[in-house]
Formats: C-alpha cells, sequence, structure tokens
C-alpha cells in the first residue's frame, strides 16, 4: 500500500512540474479565445504573415504593421504575448507557450 501511495505521490509531482506557470496558463487561455473570435483570429492571421515576411524577406513595412495588429486583436491578447518574452522554448512553460502558439497559428489559411 505504501508504494501505491509513494508512486502517486511521486506522480503528482512530476505532474506539477511540467504545469505551466499562471502567467503562461493565462496567455494560452488568451490565445484560445482569440483562436475562437473569427475577427480576432483574422487579425492574428494578418500579424502572423507579417510577422513572417518582417523575419524572412527582412520586409520594414512587414514589421511596421505588427504593432498595429496586437493592439488590434486587443489589450489581452498584448500581454499574453509578451508573457513569452522571457521564456526559454526549452522549459515547460515555453514549450506549453509555444505549443499554445503554433496552435493558434495552426487556424490561419
Amino acid at each position: 500500500m505504501r508504494i501505491v501511495v509513494g508512486a502517486a505521490v511521486v506522480c503528482l509531482g512530476a505532474f506539477s512540474a511540467m504545469a505551466a506557470s499562471p502567467k503562461i496558463e493565462a496567455a494560452v487561455k488568451t490565445f484560445k479565445a482569440v483562436a475562437a473570435d473569427p475577427a480576432r483570429l483574422k487579425l492574428f492571421c494578418a500579424m502572423n504573415s507579417a510577422l513572417d515576411d518582417a523575419a524572412e524577406k527582412k520586409d520594414k513595412a512587414a514589421a511596421a504593421k505588427v504593432p498595429q495588429l496586437m493592439k488590434q486583436i486587443g489589450p489581452d491578447f498584448e500581454s499574453a504575448w509578451n508573457a513569452g518574452e522571457d521564456v526559454d522554448d526549452d522549459t515547460p512553460d515555453g514549450k506549453v507557450f509555444v505549443a499554445a502558439l503554433d496552435e493558434l497559428a495552426d487556424k490561419c489559411p
């Protein structure tokens, strides 16, 4: 019986270590809300496209559109986006954040 309880405690400890921080969880919730709102999703897809153009083509005009589009998506999105600035992609928080953004981006045509 003690072995089962001990194993359960170890599993719960491992699960909590993989859970995202409240800041990242709030960001994920915001990304899901954007995905569920067609108007906001359209703005996100435009922003994502502008980011791609800015990175791949060094398009300064596209880069200049990003802040405008981000503001149009909403302050909650801007906060969620900024939540990932200081997060290492290889940490549990980073993996959750990147996966949520990838999921949102996958909704774009």
